[in-house]
């Protein structure tokens, strides 16, 4: 089953309340509400997952609809949750809970009021449930004796739902709450369910109208925050096909006269593969829903079949739905949802449905073109950094950016490493303001203005006061911030220039930490006359440096963790010796998560320096794109160096390796590709860098099917490189990739 894992439950019967027995629990309920004059009441139990509250009954007052549906069982920020996890009761004031709304803004809905709330853990001496929550509008102050008598309904209901559950009907919240009538004496709906809960013979009344109001409220809410193709399945799952009976559901856009599979959730892969492409000429229940705009409604598979005699599909399912998708006056597709059991839909479940078809085309439009600008942004992100990182003699250097995680636009964060005049090499990082097209833009500018510059031969700080000056000319609003980092690898000096960028983090090889002593300049394009100042510094042979943006060390931190600039030291102390792909992979994990308000970008410098014995053990080839030729030239670059080290014996299985990652790159990246070879003690490594970020294929099994596939091809290669190498990896280098392996000495 793909997609997100939502046991589903069955709502809007009788069945899924009655399990607490509904009659009673709804009594109890009203109860509650009429002798405290609340607005709302409402029981929240346990979800599915075990580790979330959820709505599970409502009296149907006119604001219940805005009742609070979930939150996390431990977050104590909510009264509900406090109550269920201290067994306390809880009232919040409406200061508290404006509070919780400035911390999740969507909860305004909740609380569109000034509001009191009191909360009620539901629980007996062997189990807890949930808890109980009222509230009142305008706020009021509730006295100890109708708390006290709030706790003694409570009781009630929980030894109610306790009986229930020993019965063998699991507490659990449905899919969506039940709403009881205010009054035990209002009429049954026509069509609502006339089965009784568990040990009561009469009917549960049910108040449907408002059931259908929160669900549309609820769906049109998380729709509203959708931002890719999973959100919106994950919505329609939870919110139409679970709440509706059924478990599959797929969403079919018509894309070139075909029908597409855009995302689906519980269906298996042999349908998945007979819906997408279908030609939406052919006839199909998918397409005749899709092309001719009309709902089929099919209560089983055997009816489904006898409409559609030569239809494959859906052989075992039960009730099976097919419903356009339209949006601005046009059908872009279906919605496929399949139940396990037979049943019809009733004319008021269908109407319903179908105003949320209409909200799930429009986030549908609204996510994918989110997603085309996301690939185009990272696309032009990629193309904006380096093509990849040069193969230096006395450095070892890899780069990391990771875009903010709450935009899709194109970020103004880069960095570099430059070959300059006399044989120094120039560090250079810079995060420019803004998130769009034009931060980009200015990004580009500046990042060509800074290499020529430094390429002319100027100091970092000559070269910071031209780039300052060319901002100021652009006539942009936009500011920017710069670090360049000059570095002699004959003497081991360096020089640095700061505008407005946090400092380089120097860790020598014994630990010691350098904090370097520059005077930080003004940002770039604040001040046209600024001049900015230099420090110099001299670094020792093993001494790891790091250039980064404040978004690696400003994100959000992490409950009981260390602030970010702490972390980041901590880092490179403890682990200035480990390889520096893996060090640089730590460093981001451990100071970028999921909620990145900023981009993140992170050059990562091992200074070996020069000496000759180091010298002569080192190695380097280019070669040019689609020179598959220049292949086989590589026995003679590895023969000569590796009879100079002393370790010939290793010529055949290192060209081995050597000329599978070499020629994966050369087919694949469509770029030129660097190749640099170290000697070590006890091992050689080999780093391949080429211009495409994709990392190689590992094809572990092949069938004769796919021999001529090129992918395959180069999947057998990689498998040889991990079956024969004694570690190998690949990670980002510019907008390319690194590609390396390592080969123990004997």
């Amino acid at each position: 089953m793909d997609g997100e894992t939502v046991e589903p439950t069955a709502p809007l019967t009788a069945e899924s309340i009655g399990m607490y027995g509904c009659a009673t629990v709804g009594d109890a309920l009203r109860h509650a509400r009429e002798m405290l004059q609340a607005q709302t009441a409402t029981i929240y139990l346990l979800a599915a997952d075990g580790r979330s509250l959820a709505a599970a009954m409502a009296v149907d007052t006119p604001l219940a609809f805005t009742l609070t549906p979930g939150m996390p069982s431990d977050d104590m920020r909510y009264s509900t949750a406090e109550a269920h996890r201290t067994g306390q009761i809880v009232v919040s004031d409406f200061t508290e809970l404006r509070a919780l709304v400035r911390d999740e803004p969507a909860l305004v809905q909740s609380v569109p009021a000034p509001m009191t709330a009191a909360s009620v853990p539901l629980r007996t001496p062997r189990r807890r449930f949930g808890a109980l929550t009222l509230r009142w509008l305008p706020p009021r102050s509730i006295s100890p004796a109708s708390l006290s008598r709030l706790r003694e309904v409570a009781d009630e209901i929980a030894e109610r739902i306790e009986r229930a559950a020993d019965a063998g009907k699991a507490p659990v919240a449905p899919a969506v709450p039940a709403f009881v009538p205010i009054s035990s004496g209002t009429p049954v709906p026509p069509g609502a369910p006339q089965d009784g809960p568990v040990g009561e013979g009469a009917p549960c009344d049910w108040h449907r109208s408002t059931t259908f109001l929160y669900q549309l409220h609820r769906i049109a809410m998380e729709l509203t925050g959708a931002v890719s193709l999973r959100d919106v399945i994950g919505i329609v799952r939870r919110h139409v096909a679970l709440p509706f009976g059924a478990r599959s559901v797929a969403l079919c856009l018509a894309e070139n006269a075909r029908l597409r599979v855009t995302a689906s959730a519980g269906f298996g892969e042999g349908d998945r593969r007979d819906i997408d492409g279908l030609l939406l000429t052919r006839s199909a229940p998918e397409n005749d829903a899709a092309v001719g705009v009309q709902p089929l409604l099919f209560a089983s598979g055997r009816e489904l079949h006898a409409a559609y005699p030569d239809l494959g599909r859906y052989r075992d399912a039960g009730a099976t739905w097919f419903l356009p998708l339209v949006v601005d006056g046009r059908s872009i597709g279906c919605c496929v949802a399949v139940s396990d059991r037979p049943g019809r839909l009733g004319n008021e479940e269908l109407a319903v449905i179908m105003i949320m078809m209409g909200h799930v085309a429009q986030s549908l439009e609204r996510t994918r073109s989110h997603e085309a600008e996301h690939r185009l942004a990272q696309s032009m992100q990629r193309s904006l950094l380096p093509g990849r990182l040069p193969h230096l003699e006395s450095i070892v250097a890899t780069g990391r950016y990771l875009p903010a995680a709450e935009s899709a636009q194109v970020g103004g964060d880069w960095y570099d490493l430059i070959n300059l005049p006399n044989g120094r090499v120039g560090l250079v990082i810079g995060d420019v303001e803004g998130h769009n097209i034009e931060a980009a833009a200015v990004m580009g500018q500046l990042r060509s203005a800074v290499r020529a510059y430094a390429r002319e031969g100027h100091d970092p700080a000559i070269t910071l006061d031209r780039a300052n000056e060319l901002l100021a000319g652009l006539d942009s609003d936009l500011f920017a911030t710069c670090c360049c980092m000059w570095l002699d690898p004959e003497t081991g000096t360096s020089r640095i220039a700061s505008a407005g960028h946090p400092i380089p983090v120097l860790v020598n090889p014994d630990g010691r930490v350098v904090v370097p002593e520059v005077r930080v300049g003004p940002p770039l394009g604040v001040d046209a006359a600024a001049v900015y100042g230099q420090h110099r510094e001299t670094l020792e042979p093993g001494a790891v440096i790091a250039l980064h943006t404040d978004g690696l060390v400003a994100g959000r931190r992490r409950p009981n963790s260390e602030a970010g600039p702490a972390r980041l030291v901590r880092l490179l102390a403890e682990e200035r010796d480990k390889d520096l792909e893996d060090l640089a992979d730590d460093i981001m994990s451990a100071n970028c998560d999921g909620h990145r308000a900023d981009d993140v970008a992170l050059l990562l410098v091992r200074y070996e320096g020069l000496r000759d014995a180091q010298r002569a053990r080192i190695a380097r080839v280019a070669i040019q794109r689609h020179d598959l030729q220049e292949v086989r030239e590589l026995r003679h670059f590895l023969q000569e160096d590796l009879e100079d080290w002393q370790l010939g014996s290793q010529a055949d299985e290192l060209q081995l390796l050597l000329s599978e990652v070499v020629t994966n790159a050369l087919i694949h990246a469509e770029s030129d590709v660097d190749v640099r070879m170290r000697r070590y003690p006890d091992r050689i490594r080999v780093d391949v860098r080429d211009s495409d970020p994709r990392p190689p294929v590992v094809v572990a099994v092949v069938g004769a099917e796919e021999a001529t596939d090129d992918l395959a091809e180069s999947g057998r290669g990689m498998l040889i490189v991990d079956a024969m190498a004694s570690a190998w990896g690949t990670s980002p280098s510019g907008r390319g990739k690194t590609t390396w392996f390592e080969l123990a000495t004997t």
